[in-house]
């Protein structure tokens, strides 16, 4: 994933949600609380992780920016292209490798895939609030470390909004196919 623009990421991570959401349209509660197997996730627990993580994220360059911001150091050079910023190499190694969450990632099986759906409204809309902040200064400067991939400037903690979400509708989609599966009987 190599983004142009903010815009590009902003509009990566909006396509993203809405095919995260659209996994999740008109499933019953058995299919969103079920378990495919004991330890595993059931689709409201994976989509309350992602509302999380993306909660979380969203605290990190909130604080980050507003002290960058206040500093009135970050600002990018007045005419000064954006630079692309990348994920491939991140997203290339997650496709292969299964990770363990933080503890402030992992889900309390308490919020319903309702509940999680109107978190991430919440989360979005405040992303949406930081653009003007994101659009003005320079993000490649400001380093965060995420617990799989290291360091990751601002613009990369944005994009992975929207391939972390990616990567849990693949698994949503995989747990339906397995709710639907019929039982195999020996």
């Amino acid at each position: 994933m190599i983004y142009n623009s903010i815009a590009e990421i902003y509009e990566a991570n909006d396509r993203a949600r809405a095919r995260l959401f659209r996994s999740v349209e008109g499933l019953g509660e058995a299919a969103q609380t079920s378990r495919p197997a004991p330890g595993k996730w059931s689709i409201a627990e994976v989509l309350e992780h992602v509302s999380l993580v993306e909660s979380n994220v969203l605290r990190l360059l909130q604080i980050s920016l507003r002290k960058a911001d206040a500093a009135g150091s970050g600002d990018r050079p007045e005419g000064e292209p954006f630079a692309a910023v990348s994920i491939k190499e991140f997203v290339e190694q997650a496709a292969t490798r299964k990770y363990q969450s933080p503890e402030a990632a992992i889900p309390t099986g308490s919020a319903t895939v309702a509940d999680s759906r109107a978190r991430l409204e919440a989360t979005r809309a405040a992303l949406d609030s930081l653009r003007p902040l994101v659009e003005r200064l320079d993000c490649t400067r400001m380093l965060y470390p995420h617990p799989a991939f290291g360091p990751l400037n601002l613009y990369q903690w944005l994009a992975f909004i929207g391939v972390h979400q990616s990567r849990h509708r693949q698994q949503i989609e995989a747990l339906k196919e397995t709710l639907n599966a019929p039982a195999h009987t020996n």
